[in-house]
């Protein structure tokens, strides 16, 4: 047992020479279980889905002052009914999610090189999915049982980005060129272009993952904007087609009251989609719009051993010439040490035109170190 739990902690090499920087490597584990109830999953019956949500086991190093690097391995949505793509990660996979080596010259300049978020959005562009306000991400960015509606390797890609604080972290900006859609989808190869630029009034988020939920130990107010934009594309069989996204975002975080308040929100425009959603008839070429705004409390006072946050989403697809489609979600987090120790609870609608609506209850459990 003592081996086991050995691997987990910080390992600290501390280099013979004074004059040369400190090298250090980081190991840890974060996993999540949950149980989905889902009205129609199969049919016209209901589903019973026993699954290793997400589970990451991740390396960081540091060999010299300016050279870093990190990588997420990891396992999602093992065990999900119906869902199997090894190479992936998704289901019975196991990949390096998230890999890259980072040329850290300022805080105002860095190059990052390999695998890593697309720089769009902030739900599930710059926001760690291991500390959400929600028990999942929006349902139209990989959340509960949803897909993502940009080109992404599991919401990532492979590519160069260049980003940095300046200012003193009044503005972060993220520039990424990736290999976005490739194949005979793309037959000219054309590189993805994204960009995201995000100004901090409050306390500045200089990192490479932001929390969902701060938990009353920050004070935050971001307003961002992004696009995605790739060239040429065939899709639905029609040649010359562009690619093009673009989206704003507000976030909200600050301590109110006997706790904390946090609140998000954005709007986001698809032009010709390269993905299909068959939860919201999304499919390639489509234009659509899509809007969430969610929020939650922290509770400063216990309940027995933890601290309870109640958290709404409302989401909605409207998509060109096709009915649109609502997502309402609500539920409840309780904290049993912050993020690395926490169970949740999540109902969530989908409300369909034409359809019956569908009814989806989670429980989660999240623990990691």
């Amino acid at each position: 047992m003592k081996k086991c739990l050995a691997i987990f902690v910080v390992v600290v090499f501390i280099s013979p020479n004074k004059g040369e920087a400190q090298s250090k490597i980081e190991i840890g584990f974060w996993t999540q279980a949950c149980y989905q109830q889902v009205e129609n999953g199969k049919g016209d019956h209901n589903l019973n889905d026993f699954m290793l949500r997400r589970g990451y086991l991740s390396v960081k190093g540091q060999p010299t002052a300016y050279l870093s690097f990190f990588t997420h391995i990891a396992v999602d949505r093992f065990g999900q009914d119906g869902l199997d793509n090894p190479s992936m990660g998704l289901g019975t996979g196991l990949t390096f999610r998230d890999l890259w080596i980072t040329l850290d010259l300022d805080e105002s300049f860095k190059v990052q090189a390999g695998r890593m978020y697309v720089p769009l959005t902030r739900n599930y562009g710059t926001t760690s999915t291991k500390s959400l306000l929600t028990t999942d991400l929006s349902f139209m960015q990989g959340g509960i049982r949803g897909g993502i509606f940009y080109t992404s390797k599991v919401g990532r890609d492979d590519g160069v980005t260049i980003w940095g604080n300046p200012f003193d972290g009044l503005f972060q900006y993220r520039l990424m060129v990736s290999e976005g859609v490739e194949s005979s989808i793309n037959p000219e190869d054309n590189l993805r272009v994204v960009a995201r630029g995000v100004f901090n009034l409050l306390e500045p988020e200089t990192g490479w993952f932001n929390q969902g939920t701060y938990l009353g130990q920050k004070k935050v107010m971001s307003i961002g904007a992004a696009f995605d934009s790739q060239n040429n594309l065939t899709l639905n069989n029609e040649p010359g087609q562009d690619n093009f996204i673009w989206t704003m975002d507000a976030f909200f975080d600050h301590p109110a009251g006997n706790g904390a308040v946090t609140a998000e929100s954005a709007y986001i425009n698809l032009k010709n989609s390269t993905q299909a959603n068959n939860f919201a008839q999304l499919a390639p070429s489509d234009d659509a719009d899509f809007f969430y705004i969610q929020a939650g409390y922290y509770f400063n006072t216990p309940v027995a051993v933890g601290n309870i946050q109640p958290y709404f989403r409302y989401e909605t697809v409207s998509i060109e010439q096709k009915d649109n489609t609502s997502i309402f979600s609500g539920g409840l987090n309780y904290y049993l040490k912050g993020h690395n120790a926490k169970l949740s609870l999540d109902y969530t609608m989908i409300d369909y035109s034409e359809f019956e609506n569908q009814n989806i209850f989670t429980v989660q459990l999240a623990v990691g170190i």
